[in-house]
């Protein structure tokens, strides 16, 4: 980076004479308080307006309240309707079994907390009673009980003034069982909950002047204040509102004070019943109009005073202040863009001493840049390309390792400029630090993939031309082992071709590998739970892990649904966590808890899943080539497991990852877009 010169042109003070500033506050004074003046009515309209809404939803409140009141009326009628028609069904029938008398109805009654039951014949004669029934009542009681003592209903249900309900069922040996209940609760419910007791109380309410639902006729509820109000009968304002659909308001006069009056007409479930008129205090509203009108008259005094003795200190102010401005544009422009660059940036004095540590800095190198700003850029990284940079050497894109506190080493690449001053001298010295780790990762798994594609393709060329001859020598092992069996020698003849059977079985599953590794079949990817997925592979492996005195340590919990083939991916988990155990198996003490398969979600759509152990570790040179085709450490083994790992992650669109140390152990990381 080169080295640069910050170059802002100079703001140049304003030559405003003091009696030309004088004029211009005057006018300001004057302009500024028409507009306070304009101000103030939109506050007004706009206080009125707010009003108006708070009138709205006082009225929904009292209409959503009587929808309330009523349906709760009917679910109570239609309760009481039941618990009487079972009552009543069950005198019926013990009726149609033996005769009811008096005192047993007044038990069954009392039992039931029923108001009274009668029993009539079909001639509407009166055979029982729990309690007195005048003639008068038995005459309307048979007009009533027609249906039921000619056959044509089983049951009836009647509403006796408001205060009864009363249900009649006939019995199957003749006559008819009439159960009677108080409506009581009903009336109560009313009284509590009706519109006209949250009339009241919304009308007790400081603000509120009053509130009240009236109808043409005259009064339907009022708050407790209202004795008389204008009828709607001769008020086109009100008769309009009637029939809108909609919230109307106005200033109204109650009791000589005036008052902002909302109108709405009153229909619960759809049905208009009235009009419900809040009265709301505008007390709050001159109180606010005073205050800003005091405010005005303050300000325009203010401006003149100010624009009368202080033209020259308001000058100078102005162009302090244009210059204030200026620089905290640039510092907070500056601010910004440090702050969302995803890359490093570390600006220091020319002995090293942090000035500027933005957020991506802080993620990178740790600690927090509050506490960094003011120490040595030495003491937080040291690192011999910081003295580099310090000593006045200019970095473009050097590459260099960092190892963080977590352990995990990151690829870097620094660049170091100077910034210098008018004189020349080194005022600033700034560095650019990238992280390359996810680059590099990235190449370094493309080209392990174009790799093993390569490798894999090969060996499915040489797989294929032996197979054939491994089947002709299969088939004449086998006509040898049936049909050319010598007469010495027998046991050892059959020994030596049963050798040779299961070594051409054994060649035979390497070349299925090696054909999987080079033509796999296509994914068939379904949603699945991975910690399902996990549990899945953990049950399958477990006994391998306790057959060794291991154990193996999940933590996979709430990492939620991926799109994967479960059976390939299974596979792969397979041979990580077989890898594990046969790592494990060389130590002479093992650890309980030495495999590990976890999983977490990521950012951004991706879930990671770990697969770890606490064996002797892989050497560097062995790393690096770990996932190549053929490659193995173990003296049996083929080098495909995890070839064909690789190839299932990044079929999937992911990419997997390995760490190890020597003596400490060894984790693989399995990186995989969730998909769904």
């Amino acid at each position: 980076m080169a080295d640069f010169t910050p170059d802002i042109a100079p703001v140049r003070p304003t030559a405003l004479k003091p009696g030309y500033l004088a004029a211009l506050f005057a006018v300001l004074a004057v302009v500024l308080g028409a507009f306070a003046l304009y101000g103030l009515q939109q506050e007004r309209r706009s206080t009125l307006e707010t009003m108006e809404r708070g009138a709205r939803s006082l009225a929904e409140a009292v209409s959503s309240a009587e929808e309330n009141v009523l349906r709760a009326e009917v679910d109570m009628e239609a309760l009481v309707g039941e618990r009487l028609l079972d009552n009543a069904r069950l005198l019926a029938e013990l009726g149609s079994k033996q005769a009811l008398s008096d005192t047993l109805i007044e038990r069954l009654a009392a039992e039931h907390e029923l108001d009274q039951v009668d029993v009539l014949d079909l001639e509407g004669r009166l055979l029982a009673s729990s309690g007195i029934v005048d003639d008068d009542e038995l005459d309307g009681w048979q007009e009533a009980l027609q249906p039921l003592f000619a056959g044509l209903e089983q049951a009836l249900l009647f509403e006796l003034d408001q205060r009864l309900f009363a249900v009649a069922v006939a019995m199957r040996n003749g006559g008819v069982v009439i159960v009677r209940a108080s409506a009581e609760r009903l009336l109560e419910l009313r009284i509590r909950s009706g519109a006209g007791r949250l009339i009241q109380e919304i009308g007790s309410n400081k603000g509120v002047v009053y509130m009240v639902l009236q109808d043409s006729l005259g009064l339907l509820a009022a708050s407790s204040n209202v004795v008389l109000i204008d009828p709607i009968i001769g008020d086109t304002f009100l008769e309009s509102a009637l029939v809108k659909d909609a919230v109307d308001s106005r200033l109204a006069t109650f009791e000589g004070e005036q008052v902002f009056e909302a109108v709405i007409p009153f229909a619960p479930q759809g049905e208009t019943l009235g009009l419900l008129r809040i009265g709301l205090s505008l007390d709050e509203l001159r109180v606010q109009e005073r205050r800003g009108k005091l405010q005005v008259l303050l300000l325009v005094l203010l401006l003149l005073v100010l624009g009368a003795v202080g033209a020259g200190a308001v000058t100078v102010r102005q162009n302090l202040s244009l210059l204030g401005d200026a620089y905290t544009r640039i510092q907070t422009y500056s601010s910004r863009i440090l702050t969302q660059m995803a890359d490093a940036v570390i600006a220091t004095d020319p002995v090293g001493v942090i000035e500027v540590f933005n957020q991506a800095a802080e993620d990178l190198l740790g600690g927090d840049r509050n506490e960094v700003r003011g120490r040595r850029l030495q003491e937080v990284w040291p690192h011999e390309i910081v003295d580099r940079a310090l000593q006045g050497e200019e970095l473009l894109g050097a590459a260099c390792l960092y190892t963080n506190k977590e352990g995990d080493e990151r690829t870097l690449a620094v660049s170091s400029s100077q910034v210098r001053n008018a004189d020349g001298e080194v005022e600033t010295i700034v560095l650019v630090v990238q992280d390359l780790s996810e680059k590099v990762a990235m190449e370094a798994n493309l080209r392990r993939r174009d790799r093993l594609a390569s490798m894999g393709a090969l060996a499915a060329g040489v797989a294929h031309e032996v197979r054939n001859p491994l089947n002709a020598i299969s088939v004449i092992v086998q006509r040898l082992r049936r049909e050319f069996i010598p007469q010495q020698d027998k046991e050892e003849y059959g020994q030596l071709t049963g050798v040779v059977s299961e070594e051409v079985k054994r060649v035979n599953r390497i070349i299925e590998q090696f054909l999987e590794l080079a033509r796999p079949p296509a994914l068939a990817k379904e949603r699945a739970d991975l910690a399902a997925l996990l549990q899945r592979a953990a049950q399958t492996i477990e006994p391998r892990v306790l057959a060794t005195g291991l154990r193996l340590q999940r933590d996979f919990n709430d990492v939620g649904a991926v799109e994967v083939d479960t059976d390939q991916l299974q596979q792969a988990l397979l041979n990580l966590l077989g890898n594990a155990i046969e790592s494990m198996e060389s130590m002479e003490s093992m650890d309980e808890e030495a495999i590990k398969l976890a999983a977490r979600s990521l950012a951004d759509g991706w879930v990671e899943i770990t697969v770890a152990d606490t064996g002797p570790g892989i050497p560097l040179a062995e790393l690096e080539r770990i996932f190549d085709l053929y490659f193995t450490t173990k003296a049996e083994g083929t080098g495909l497991g995890l070839s064909i790992v690789h190839r299932i992650v990044s079929e999937h669109g992911g990419h997997i990852e390995v760490q190890s140390v020597l003596g400490e152990g060894t984790r693989f990381t399995i990186l995989l877009p969730r998909g769904c």
